[in-house]
């Protein structure tokens, strides 16, 4: 069971749900499921009813307050709601195939790695700002999906600006991409490309969700409970 956090944006269920057929296409012989936290039905206990039982693989993108909090409280409301049993995966990041996501959507931009070119992982961020910084500990653990110039992190809330992260960039790069470092379109890639505009640097289009990685990762989370 993919569990979102949801959004009062229809773009970002509509992404959700894009990944979750992603993961049927990779995984045939098993139901997939999805819920959410907030804004979007079915809710956790409206979705365990229908499952029985599953892997609940949390689609955020870093250890935050959803992941430690919100999850543990939506697999307990599961249980309750279900025969069961339920139990839930880490969040997806930090996990290199995050990378190869962000890599897939800057070649179906048509931009190819290039030691000239930089990247910028832009994310939407968290108050708490360990959850921004394991993105940061994914590159330097990981490295680049390719030969490119410095990859580096901004985000919206509880990290490194958008304009200090490029002008930490200037002189080393001749171009300089921005991938949404996110699960799907909405109101906050808006306000991404807002903030990259005035930067005067491309935010390429779509977000992790629309990636065969992203499905690759999910399918890697319940696996691993399962085992």
């Amino acid at each position: 069971m993919l569990l979102a956090h949801g959004s009062p944006d229809p773009r970002h269920a509509a992404g959700v749900e894009a990944l979750a057929a992603r993961v049927r296409a990779l995984a045939p012989a098993r139901l997939v499921h999805t819920a959410y936290l907030d804004h979007h039905p079915p809710s956790p206990a409206e979705a365990a009813a229908g499952a029985g039982s599953a892997a609940v693989v949390p689609i955020l993108l870093t250890p935050a307050y959803h992941a430690r909090v919100d999850v543990p409280e939506a697999v307990a409301a599961m249980t309750a709601a279900g025969p069961g049993p339920f139990a839930a995966t880490p969040a997806l990041g930090p996990h290199p195939l995050l990378l190869d996501a962000a890599q897939e959507l800057l070649t179906a931009a048509g931009i190819a790695p290039d030691p000239r070119t930089a990247v910028i992982l832009y994310a939407a961020g968290s108050s708490d700002s360990s959850a921004v910084a394991s993105i940061g500990q994914t590159l330097e653990q990981h490295g680049t999906p390719g030969e490119w110039g410095p990859w580096r992190v901004a985000a919206l809330d509880g990290g490194s600006t958008l304009p200090a992260v490029v002008d930490s960039l200037s002189g080393r790069a001749e171009e300089t991409v921005a991938v949404a470092f996110m699960v799907a379109e909405g109101v906050l890639r808006d306000r991404m490309a807002v903030q990259c505009a005035a930067a005067g640097i491309r935010l390429v289009e779509g977000a992790l969700g629309a990636t065969e990685a992203m499905a690759r990762l999910v399918v890697e989370r319940a696996d691993s409970l399962r085992a």
